[in-house]
């Protein structure tokens, strides 16, 4: 757009050329006009196309003269005239770069002093309008100073390039500012041209600082802990009033000291030195360390380093706080001293003890508790004791909680073990509610009790059996006698006499077996005696013959006739007997309710040697319903069974594995579910044994 401003201007100044050029032909042809009018020289004609070569000359020679005027006069106008152009560009683009400045500034007049302009950022700044500030004078923006009292134009001084001041706003209040004052012609005259800057925000950053600064001093030497600052070169370059305290060294000894002549410790001059791990890249180090004061004190603290950065991001140095735990490491010891007490105390104790927190979870338990239900730190109580996802109902943690009073209760596992649990409600430290819990393991007592009840029961059962057995024995003889008589009188293959023969036969059948209820009746504080494995199994199985019979079930035997004896209560091994008969029985019927093929109890009896000592391996397997894998070595607990609710008491194999350890023996199982089921018994040899 300048360029073409330049044309356009030059292009309307050419008139001055076609001016000359018109007064040269105005002069010709008036000279024409002169010779003929007023020197009456002839037509016009001739003399505007003269023949006279002096006459064309002269013309000529005055047309190019004004000519060549109009020619320079054009060209000092077209030269002022882009003169003033360009200084009119230049004032523009100065105004624009003046208005566009991120400082603001102001014209004064040097001689009037008034504002003579000021672009957007003064008037910002000053919070007024143009009209308002200019052709004002410039003390009462610029700075508080009366007229005759200016430090530049009253003053004499030399023009200072940055100074500090204060700029006056339209409200009256006063801006920080940084000024700049330089001397420069406009309109002709002399000004200055002030450009400033506002230090407001800096001002304030300075003063937050400042505030900052001691605000950070004052917690660094009120801090409760001990802190230094030291630089890579291991010199202390401060400390607080805690580490004075702390270590006995006042500030001014310790500064400008190497760290380790202050307060020194074990990681000195080794690798594991915080200093040396921070300028090697660490970022944080914290631990425990005894630090040695100068005096030879040793105190316990809790070291902290972190890197101390200098303004380029660099690590310069290191900041140490010391946290003295002297009397927490007694307090911890106090308390370690007490826990190992108390340890000592639940570790000796036969009841199983457990913590609980409010939200159900075992937090501790001694060793017996982990015995009786291995592990349970962490998890829930009612999953890991009781094996359930959500808490028992009614749960007695709970409700000693809420009443503030013991529980107590029995409680029985899967696995037949019978405990009595007590709840003891307890504060914790941080003022949560939990529970105590005390397990005692009362399964051998109620085993035993069972066991007297037991006992009283089959006493009270054999007095019966053996009243009722002479009831039984007195009519059995009278008929055996009687069918003898009736053999004495008749002859064989008489059908009397065959009908009296079979009289006997069962009469004494009936006989037997009524004596071996009385065996098995009798009580227990006979002694032991040297018996017949093979007569104390033939016994056992004529007492259980006629229920083997009604449920279809077939016994194979294979007693060899050579068993050595053994020396024990005859009627405890025959109740083992009977009893393992009796869960071969219910495995047989559980798996073939009617009669089958498989429907067999197989019993074998055999010499064998285990440990080099004599033994006599008694073996019973049956093709019943088997015992699974999972219960496998729960079966033998007291009052675990297999069998349903109200045809078990959990007491046959625990009663027959204490008996079989009464004499010395052993008893085992072997079983797959669905297939068989093998008990074998070992009884050991009598040393006098005869077969």
């Amino acid at each position: 757009m300048q360029d073409f401003r330049h044309s356009n201007s030059v292009f309307s100044a050419q008139n001055f050329i076609w001016l000359g050029v018109g007064l040269g032909l105005l002069y010709w042809l008036l000279e024409s006009w002169m010779h003929t009018n007023v020197f009456g020289g002839g037509p016009f004609v001739e003399h505007v196309f003269p023949l006279d070569v002096h006459e064309i000359w002269k013309r000529l020679t005055v047309t190019v003269l004004i000519i060549l005027f109009s020619v320079y006069a054009q060209r000092s106008i077209n030269i002022r005239r882009r003169t003033e152009i360009d200084l009119a560009d230049r004032e523009r683009e100065l105004s624009r770069i003046l208005e566009n400045n991120p400082a603001a500034i102001m014209l004064v007049d040097a001689h009037s002093r008034k504002v003579s302009w000021a672009n957007s950022n003064a008037l910002k700044l000053i919070g007024s309008p143009k009209e308002v500030i200019e052709n004002q004078v410039c003390h009462k923006h610029l700075c508080p100073a009366e007229v005759g009292n200016c430090p530049i134009l009253d003053g004499g001084e030399e023009i200072i390039d940055l100074s500090e001041g204060v700029l006056l706003t339209s409200t009256g209040s006063q801006l920080p500012i940084l000024k700049s004052v330089t001397r420069v012609k406009y309109s002709g005259k002399e000004h200055l041209l002030e450009a400033f800057f506002d230090l407001s925000d800096r001002k304030k950053m300075e003063r937050d600082l400042q505030q900052a600064h001691a605000e950070l001093d004052q917690i660094f030497q009120t801090a409760s802990v001990a802190m230094r600052l030291v630089d890579s070169s291991f010199n202390v370059l401060k400390i607080n009033n805690t580490f004075e305290r702390l270590t006995n060294v006042k500030e001014a000894d310790a500064i400008g000291k190497k760290c380790h002549e202050i307060f020194s410790g074990p990681t000195c001059f080794t690798d594991q030195c915080p200093i040396h791990r921070i300028i090697n890249g660490k970022e944080t180090v914290e631990s425990y360390v005894d630090k040695e004061r100068p005096d030879g004190k040793s105190i316990p603290c809790i070291l902290t380093a972190t890197p101390f950065v200098g303004p380029e991001g660099n690590i310069i140095g290191v900041v140490e706080s010391f946290r003295d735990i002297t009397e927490l490491k007694r307090a911890q010891d106090a308390i370690e001293s007490e826990r190992d007490k108390l340890e000592r105390i639940l570790a000796h104790l036969h009841e199983g003890v457990s913590i609980i927190s409010g939200e159900f979870t075992v937090e501790y338990q001694n060793d017996i508790f982990n015995e009786y239900f291995g592990n349970c730190e962490g998890k829930t109580c009612h999953k890991a004791i009781h094996g359930e996802q959500r808490p028992c109902e009614p749960c007695l943690m709970r409700a000693a909680v809420e009443t503030g009073q013991i529980q107590q209760a029995e409680f029985e596992t899967a696995d037949g073990r019978s405990f009595e649990k007590a709840y003891t409600p307890v504060t914790d430290v941080d003022n949560q509610q939990k529970v105590v819990a005390l397990w005692r393991n009362v399964t051998e007592k109620k085993a035993a009790t069972v066991t007297i009840m037991r006992t009283e029961q089959l006493a009270a059962l054999g007095e019966m059996a053996a009243g009722v057995a002479h009831e039984i024995n007195n009519p059995i003889n009278g008929i055996i006698n009687y069918a003898q008589i009736l053999v004495n009188k008749t002859q064989k293959g008489d059908h009397v006499h065959d009908i009296a023969v079979r009289l006997i036969k069962e009469g004494n059948r009936i006989a037997r077996i009524v004596e071996g209820l009385l065996s098995f009746a009798r009580r227990r504080h006979e002694d032991k005696t040297l018996i017949s494995i093979d007569e104390i199994l033939l016994d056992s199985m004529a007492l259980t013959a006629a229920q083997l019979r009604n449920d279809n079930i077939t016994i194979n035997t294979d007693l060899p006739d050579d068993l050595p004896h053994i020396e024990a209560q005859a009627h405890e091994i025959e109740q083992v007997f009977v009893n393992i008969i009796s869960n071969a029985r219910h495995a047989l019927n559980q798996k073939f309710p009617k009669s089958h093929e498989d429907k067999i109890l197989e019993v074998t009896a055999e010499s064998i040697t285990s440990n080099g000592r004599p033994m006599v391996r008694v073996s019973f397997k049956d093709r019943g319903s088997g015992i699974p894998a999972a219960v496998i070595d729960k079966v033998m607990n007291p009052f675990f069974s297999t069998k349903t609710e109200g045809k078990r008491t959990g007491l046959g194999l625990s009663i027959s594995h204490g008996i079989m350890e009464e004499h010395g023996g052993r008893l085992s199982l072997e079983s797959e579910e669905g297939e068989f089921t093998k008990v074998v018994m070992e009884l050991p040899v009598h040393q006098n044994s005869k077969h």
